[in-house]
């Protein structure tokens, strides 16, 4: 399994201390964080995308990528993700295309549409429209990282007429991933393009997320493809110290820090930190032993070979989260080095395999 780090550009004030970092200091911690990661031995490094809240301060992951790509060498570069529902999807592969040339192809796109609703808003889009766009954009995408020219007529943006993109992904094939949630409208279209599939597994209890993994690997067998499934990708709010007392008092300030923050999503109840982080909750918080039984758990729940770690949230100081990311590489990194084999995948049922052979 690989694992890698996934930061949103968080920038809050410190519930302890009230200091808030100036945006160039958030963003250069950020390129910081892509350095240590590489020589710690993480194998993504991925930005997300938001605009016009008050807690994040990344609108475009390419600037920052192509920043990262500079300062690193291995480390896989990814987004996690970039909205292409809202975007252009001329502009978003000519940008991506350019972050692969400088970071010498190791680009991974993660393809998404916003969760809120000022995106929607601001670009006069109607968030209704969000699984029509992404199919078109995601198409159009791919058709213009595969092609020499393309002629195109959708729905959303003017139509091609022998466009030819430049410059070109050094990638021999498209770095992109969809991002998918519960009741997701990109199950089936990644199967359809044999894509891989990044599912958002942070805000409910890991087994609502079950039916997602297992839906993608069912439609992708009925579907008849002789490849193999493409990969699957989780995520998850994270937080080690040497002692789970240490790591729980920490940490609970800052997460609520940061689901309190504005861009949080729709308004919840009072935040419940031990149910948040107990082995039926979303997040990760503990020991690294405890961490690691978690981590495994979840793999044996969802059968995934890629999991990002969210660290930095909620205002905490920078020099946490190197501590927290260092014990990760130490004490956490070299016993997972078998989870993500094929044995962890569920095998088809007996009906699925029956309507395989039928529907062949």
């Amino acid at each position: 399994m690989d694992f890698g780090l996934i930061t949103f550009g968080s920038l809050l004030p410190d519930p302890h201390t009230g200091t808030l970092l100036s945006q160039r200091q958030r963003l250069r911690d950020v390129v910081s964080a892509a350095e240590a990661a590489e020589q710690l031995g993480f194998a993504w490094y991925a930005l997300g995308e938001h605009h016009f809240g008050e807690r994040d301060v990344i609108p475009s992951p390419a600037v920052v990528l192509a920043a990262i790509a500079e300062h690193t060498s291995s480390i896989r570069l990814a987004t996690g993700t970039t909205l292409l529902a809202n975007r252009d999807p001329v502009l978003v592969a000519e940008d991506y295309a350019l972050v692969d040339l400088l970071s010498n192809g190791r680009l991974e796109l993660v393809a998404g549409g916003s969760f809120y609703p000022q995106a929607w808003t601001v670009f006069g889009q109607e968030p209704a429209s969000k699984a029509v766009r992404k199919r078109e954009n995601v198409e159009l995408l791919l058709r213009l990282w595969n092609e020499d020219q393309v002629t195109w007529t959708g729905q959303f943006r003017p139509p091609l007429d022998q466009v030819s993109l430049q410059p070109r992904l050094t990638q021999s094939r498209p770095p992109l991933w969809l991002s998918a949630g519960v009741g997701s409208e990109s199950v089936p279209l990644a199967v359809e393009h044999g894509l891989p599939v990044v599912v958002g597994t942070i805000g409910r209890p890991p087994v609502d997320y079950v039916d997602v993994f297992g839906d993608y690997r069912r439609q992708w067998r009925l579907a008849g493809r002789t490849d193999p499934p493409g990969r699957l990708g989780a995520a998850s709010h994270f937080f080690v110290a040497r002692t789970s007392q240490a790591a729980r008092s920490l940490w609970s300030e800052y997460i609520n820090n940061y689901l309190s923050a504005n861009g949080a999503g729709a308004a919840r109840g009072p935040f419940d930190f031990d149910a948040h982080i107990s082995p039926d909750g979303p997040a990760i918080c503990g020991s690294p032993a405890e961490a690691l039984d978690k981590l495994g758990r979840l793999h044996e729940l969802w059968g995934h070979d890629l999991h990002l770690l969210a660290i930095d949230l909620g205002g905490i100081p920078y020099a946490e989260v190197q501590k927290a990311t260092e014990l990760v590489a130490s004490e956490i990194l070299p016993h997972l080095s078998g989870l993500g084999t094929t044995s962890a995948v569920p095998q088809p049922t007996a009906a699925e395999t029956a309507e395989t052979a039928v529907n062949a």
